[in-house]
């Protein structure tokens, strides 16, 4: 089912999945209302619409943070190459709606590829071996490093063999002789069972590594990292105002950067704005 929504284009592709913190639609989007407003891009994007069950108000927006702030501390990680290949798909959006109607739900990219791998295998003489994710222990031990358990909830409950979470992309089988798989995988689900964030240990990373973080990312990027744990930390009745509004433009700005690449800018194609600014989401 397709429908035009305002000046973008909302078209349901499946279900995506369901756990215990929320279920996942499949959709292709061109409007991505969020924190910030409403974007619209000329080319559209495979989308992971996540309905949170929890609708506490403004609960899918910080679903938007949790995610947001991994997948910028990734983006670290990997200039700093301490690995090579991104493993977390970007956030895109988020909607949080109170009243009679109440809807919380996040949007990010969609991956693809397979999620249930076998984390054991046996060899050629019948032995049971321990398979190996190319990136995976940097990845979790560095992320673990400063607060965010990666390496919670990747395994299937009924079948501890199997696993859960990780989306391999493109997987060709196992390498019967070094027992590892290729580095063209994604981690999903960043949910408060799936990914506990020790908000003390995060702020205290952000604080200590300040310089450098700026370095890589930029100051409009830390302070955002920076203003987003502490919202998701203390609370918006704890914070400023004024810091809760800079976190709303500084949030519009980093999605329509990251929605960049969903928009086509060639000649003979369109000179209208690829934005629609729409303030119908905020954080207060």
């Amino acid at each position: 089912m397709r429908k035009k929504n305002g000046e973008g284009i909302i078209e349901f592709i499946s279900e995506g999945g369901i756990g215990s913190e929320a279920r996942v639609l499949v959709e292709l989007r061109t409007k991505f209302p969020g924190i910030g407003g409403t974007i619209i891009t000329q080319e559209g994007a495979v989308t992971a619409l996540r309905e949170e069950y929890n609708l506490s108000p403004k609960s899918g927006h910080k679903m938007f943070l949790r995610h947001m702030i991994i997948k910028k501390l990734e983006d670290y990680f990997y200039r700093k190459h301490v690995y090579n290949l991104a493993h977390i798909p970007r956030p895109l959006g988020s909607i949080s709606r109170v009243g009679g109607d109440s809807y919380e739900a996040y949007l990010y990219e969609w991956a693809f590829g397979n999620e249930s791998f076998p984390w054991r295998e046996t060899d050629r003489e019948g032995n049971l071996k321990s398979v190996k994710l190319r990136d995976w222990n940097k990845f979790a031990d560095n992320f673990y490093k400063i607060g965010i358990d990666m390496g919670m909830d990747i395994t299937d409950p009924d079948d501890g063999r199997i696993s859960k979470n990780i989306i391999h992309q493109l997987s060709s089988g196992i390498d019967i002789d070094t027992f590892e798989m290729n580095s063209l995988w994604k981690r999903i689900d960043f949910g408060y069972r799936s990914v506990p964030m020790d908000y003390e240990k995060l702020s205290d990373f952000l604080k200590e590594n300040k310089n450098d973080l700026i370095s890589v990312l930029r100051i409009e990027r830390y302070q955002m990292l920076e203003l987003a744990t502490e919202y998701l930390s203390k609370g918006k009745d704890k914070m400023k105002e004024m810091d809760i509004g800079r976190l709303d433009v500084l949030v519009g700005d980093y999605r329509r950067k990251t929605l960049d690449h969903y928009t086509s800018r060639g000649s003979g194609l369109t000179d209208k704005l690829p934005y629609f600014d729409e303030r119908t989401e905020s954080l207060t």
